[in-house]
């Protein structure tokens, strides 16, 4: 499952707010749908929803996709499903190969 690395983003938001000239307190003059608890909480990595996060990136200029980490897939193939075990073998107790 993709995430969001939050962590980027408060160090990209706070040098964007920097290059602005912005303080928490001019930025929510600035863009009126925020607030300062939300900003506060973008430049401090916490876990934004997803319409803050994407309203924050629009005032900012930030692309949201810059953000988005996906795992690694394993890839799955016929051949890698053949050389799983349903059940490991074992020797077996009667010591007789049955």
């Amino acid at each position: 499952m993709a995430e969001v690395s939050f962590l980027r983003f408060a160090n990209d938001f706070q040098d964007r707010l920097n290059a602005l000239g912005y303080s928490l307190r001019r930025a929510e003059e600035q863009w009126p749908d925020t607030d300062r608890a939300m900003l506060s909480r973008a430049i401090n990595g916490k876990t934004l929803s997803a319409g803050n996060y994407l309203l924050l990136c629009e005032m900012a200029g930030l692309d949201p996709y810059a953000y988005l980490e996906r795992p690694p897939h394993r890839r799955v193939t016929l051949k890698s499903i053949s050389d799983q075990w349903v059940t490991p073998p074992v020797p077996c107790e009667t010591g007789d190969g049955r």
